[in-house]
């Protein structure tokens, strides 16, 4: 369920091998606010983190957790592709050049870029400063990279000159040029796809100076760099949509972001540990370990939060998610894709129960994405339709269906709806 191209066990992998059922939807949710633990593509990492443990690749996707077709198969992950490549990295890492010493997070000033060759848009040769610029890291072999590049290139039409993306890449020209010129999604080349910027690492230095400095091990990997200079947010680009647009704004609130990813650094850092507690339906346990996070940590945040309702939810608790599920709602009020997970996985559950809840987070889910994501659209009609409100379903449904009509399960969603009505008023 991660999107990055190599996973590591989690918690939530093995709540999966336990039979635990979450649904996609919700899954992709908790990914994309940084929830489940993952490394990158680079296998010798892999290895470390594993016990030299191999693991297949993953190619699930947010299209996936969407079910597009499309995107779908272009994630496709070559493991042989993948595998040649790591042997280049693993060569050139013998003549990598040493990037700047220590860590790197959010608040701190950016390391700059140190890059080979630009091999798509213009080159970006002035200091990471007075622009907003986006530095993401990807691979040619990795199949979410590829799944995430068609929404980079919205964002970049979207952004225009507000926002510089850059996608860096450790591979070589030949590599890189070959993968442009070969089959994209929508019947176009890779190269037509690609709407930002491409530009080949100088020997793993600015990997070195981004990805290794801030601890990230899996791409695709985005780092907000912000006009003063500072890296104002790390993560995986299928969650970049809503702290780009506050910090293009201007209203992101940077101390929060800090507090955020220091949190999310001590859910790795424990993951194991919670892994075995609620494998051993320890949910107590997990729970007061959830409390102490918070207390050594400065608070409750959005991946705690989501953490905690996982918990209470396998748990069957009720009554306690359905507090920490309007906790999390009041959390994520500005955040469509964390809104419409919850909503999603309240509406879709075995015996749903606040779907009043629900509807609130998939209407404000709407209203952020303005009436044009044909996902949130269906989770708001699934959560009219769970509450009797067919004839409200349908319509929202429609506008779903409008605006995807090559998502199979919204148009048959639509048809079972449409169904329901003719058969009731047969009767």
């Amino acid at each position: 369920m991660t999107l990055h191209c190599k996973r590591r066990q989690s918690y939530l992998a093995d709540l999966r091998d336990a039979s635990f059922k979450l649904s996609s939807r919700f899954a992709f949710f908790l990914m994309a606010i940084g929830l489940l633990v993952v490394v990158g593509c680079n296998a010798e990492v892999e290895q470390a983190a594993n016990g030299n443990a191999s693991d297949p690749a993953f190619s699930i996707t947010p299209a996936d957790a969407m079910k597009d077709p499309k995107l779908r198969s272009a994630a496709a992950d070559s493991s042989a592709a993948q595998a040649a490549a790591e042997a280049a990295e693993a060569a050139a890492a013998q003549l990598t050049p040493k990037s700047p010493a220590g860590e790197l997070t959010i608040g701190d000033p950016n390391p700059g870029l140190r890059l080979a060759k630009f091999v798509k848009g213009e080159e970006v040769t002035a200091p990471l400063k007075d622009d907003v610029t986006v530095v993401e890291f990807w691979a040619t072999w990795c199949g979410p990279c590829r799944a995430g590049m068609p929404h980079i290139s919205e964002l970049q039409s979207e952004y225009g000159d507000k926002v510089r993306f850059i996608g860096v890449t450790n591979e070589d020209e030949a590599v890189v040029t070959k993968f442009l010129g070969s089959a994209g999604p929508g019947g176009k080349t890779w190269d037509e796809v690609i709407d930002y910027r491409l530009a080949l690492d100088d020997g793993g230095w600015t990997n070195n100076a981004y990805m290794r400095a801030a601890n990230q091990n899996g791409i695709p990997c985005a780092f907000i760099v912000g006009r003063e200079g500072v890296v104002e947010w790390i993560g995986h680009p299928a969650g970049i949509d809503q702290p780009l647009k506050q910090i293009v704004n201007g209203n992101w609130d940077r101390q929060a972001a800090v507090a955020e990813f220091k949190q999310q650094a001590m859910l790795d850092k424990y993951a194991q540990k919670l892994s075995g507690m609620l494998r051993s339906g320890n949910f107590d346990a997990a729970l007061t370990l959830l409390d102490e996070m918070e207390q050594s940590s400065g608070g409750k945040s959005m991946p705690l939060l989501s953490n905690r309702l996982m918990i209470l939810m396998m748990a069957d608790r009720a009554e306690e998610a359905s507090s920490v599920r309007s906790e999390l709602i009041e959390a994520a009020w500005d955040d469509a894709t964390v809104l419409n997970g919850v909503a999603w996985e309240t509406a879709t559950a075995e015996n749903p129960t606040d779907l009043n809840l629900a509807l609130k987070a998939a209407k404000r889910a709407s209203e952020i994405s303005e009436g044009k994501d044909a996902a949130i659209l269906d989770t708001l009609a699934r959560c009219h339709y769970e509450l009797g409100q067919l004839d409200e379903a349908i319509d929202v449904q429609q506008k779903a269906v409008d605006l995807a009509s090559n998502m199979q399960d919204v148009a048959e969603a639509l048809k079972r709806y449409q169904d329901e009505k003719a058969a009731a008023e047969s009767n």
